[in-house]
């Protein structure tokens, strides 16, 4: 097999090995009750729970650890009877050095040795999470996730299993109540669900213990390796699973682990219930949705009972955006509604909650932060260029207060044509820079302002029916300035978005 290991230099994408020869098993020959016993409730899963029909292909995510490699080995002992095509799928994080690569080898060799296919792939997490500007953790469960998906699809899968069991449940409802949740942290993990057309990930150790797991393994006489990042404390679930629950179960009761997971199972039939009522709630609220916007009325929000507004915004992040919100960010959310227009919220994940007069707009941000970025609005709206909001609005001219602030400016409304497109400046754009007669070009007026060269790209320059009217922050053009004979007056608005990384600001 050590010839066969792949060169560890190779990039991102999925390689699939085919095995030479193809085995039932490298277990022990001969099974104790408990192993018969365990193998009979895991085919009863498949079969009773999850609903695996014969000639299903699954892709078994294996890891190296004792769970996936206790799933990979009960595949291959039921797969004949249940007439299943198994591939296994691994994803080398990069994250610890020499040992990643001793799982890749290791799960590598038991690919060989069950004679399974297998998908493999490796990935920078930590680049990654540090461009996305997000914590080790949740890089690696969004990037291991995509992997697999892509990886089925490369497999024809119908199904994906990962070997999550009753402990991992109980941690991730503890986790949950820990940083505030809801009746939707409460569920827990799912035991099945699509993650594409024709695609389910399940999970068919759900309902089995930890200590169930490692016992089925001994007896089986398996060989497992384990990761050193499982112990290191500064990880909240580790500390869950080392720390909390141990204490629970010590001090409190026993069966805190099967409890939780009654927990969850109760949780996730309630759940269902109620968000059927929501996503009825979602349809009458939500006035437009598209793939990178989202938006409310504030006024259909007040028709109903206040208590419904968490499970609202949570519906519509999960089932959206696929992701969960905290207490403190739905709270945040809930006091939007009731600031001033031109409030919002910044979120880690690129999105954007915007208070927008009687909306309530939710972004996504990922999609305006190309250098060279073209937006086209209508002349009354709100959109993202790289890193600022800005927003247009028709006011009364009875409202027109001039401002020294350089980020708000108003126009001639009428001299404002249908679209405005906001770009960065190019050579050759010339404009009249207010109490001037003649035009400038807009390199000579940047050196005038003292604009350095490296910030030259992410002014916002505003034009209308091909002539500039804003350089934005900066100074609006004398051609477009509100004057006397005025009738109808737009104003315009820049926000810089400044984003912490970690938790929601708040402007």
């Amino acid at each position: 097999m050590k010839d066969n290991k792949t060169n560890k230099s190779l990039g991102n994408k999925i390689i699939r090995i085919i095995p030479k020869k193809e085995v039932h098993s490298i277990g022990m020959v001969t099974s104790s009750q408990f192993v018969k016993n365990f193998l009979s409730k895991f085919t009863a899963v498949l079969t009773n729970v999850l609903y695996i029909e014969p000639k299903s292909k699954i892709l078994v995510a294996v890891s190296g650890g004792v769970d996936s490699v206790s799933l990979l080995d009960a595949f291959a002992l039921v797969r004949t009877q249940l007439s299943l095509d198994i591939a296994i799928a691994h994803l080398n994080h990069m994250l610890r050095g020499e040992e990643a690569n001793r799982d890749e080898d290791f799960v590598q060799t038991l690919a060989e040795n069950y004679g399974i296919p297998l998908l493999l792939q490796r990935f920078d997490i930590k680049t990654y999470a540090r461009k996305h500007s997000l914590s080790i953790e949740d890089a690696g469960r969004k990037l291991r996730y995509d992997f697999l998906k892509r990886a089925g699809q490369s497999f024809s899968a119908n199904y994906i299993a990962t070997a999550h069991n009753l402990n991992d449940q109980a941690e991730t409802v503890l986790f949950n109540i820990i940083r505030g949740t809801g009746l939707a942290g409460l569920r827990g993990i799912g035991n099945k669900f699509e993650v594409q057309k024709n695609l389910f990930l399940i999970r068919p150790f759900l309902s089995f213990t930890r200590q169930e797991i490692e016992q089925y393994a001994r007896e089986r006489g398996l060989q497992w390796i384990e990761d050193s990042s499982n112990y290191l404390l500064h990880y909240t679930r580790n500390k869950i699973r080392h720390k909390l629950i141990p204490m629970l179960e010590q001090e409190f009761n026993p069966q805190v682990v099967h409890n939780l997971g009654k927990l969850s199972t109760i949780a996730q039939n309630s759940y269902k219930i109620v968000n059927d009522f929501i996503k009825k709630l979602a349809e009458k609220v939500i006035v437009a949705r598209n793939k990178n916007e989202i938006e409310f009325d504030i006024e259909s929000f007040k028709l109903y009972d206040d208590s419904l507004f968490p499970e609202l915004i949570q519906f519509v992040f999960i089932n959206y955006l696929q992701i969960t919100l905290t207490f403190k960010q739905i709270e945040d959310i809930r006091n939007l509604v009731d600031a001033e227009s031109g409030k919002f919220l910044v979120f880690p994940n690129d999105i954007i909650v915007y208070k927008n007069r009687r909306k309530l707009l939710i972004i996504r941000k990922d999609k305006f932060k190309s250098d060279k970025l073209v937006i086209r609005l209508r002349k009354i709206g709100h959109t993202i260029w790289k890193n600022f909001f800005i927003e247009f609005e028709e006011i009364a001219k009875s409202d027109f207060v001039p401002t020294n602030d350089p980020n708000v400016e108003f126009f001639d409304f009428d001299k404002i044509g249908n679209e405005i497109v906001i770009r960065s400046w190019e050579e050759g754009d010339r404009f009249i820079p207010l109490g001037m007669k003649n035009a400038k070009k807009l390199s000579d007026f940047f050196i005038d302002e003292k604009v350095p060269l490296y910030k030259k790209e992410d002014v916002p320059i505003f034009v209308t029916n091909g002539e500039i009217f804003w350089v934005g922050g900066i100074r609006i053009s004398e051609r477009f300035k509100v004057t006397k004979r005025t009738e109808k007056i737009l104003r315009g608005k820049i926000t810089e978005i400044k984003e912490d990384g970690n938790i929601s600001s708040f402007f």
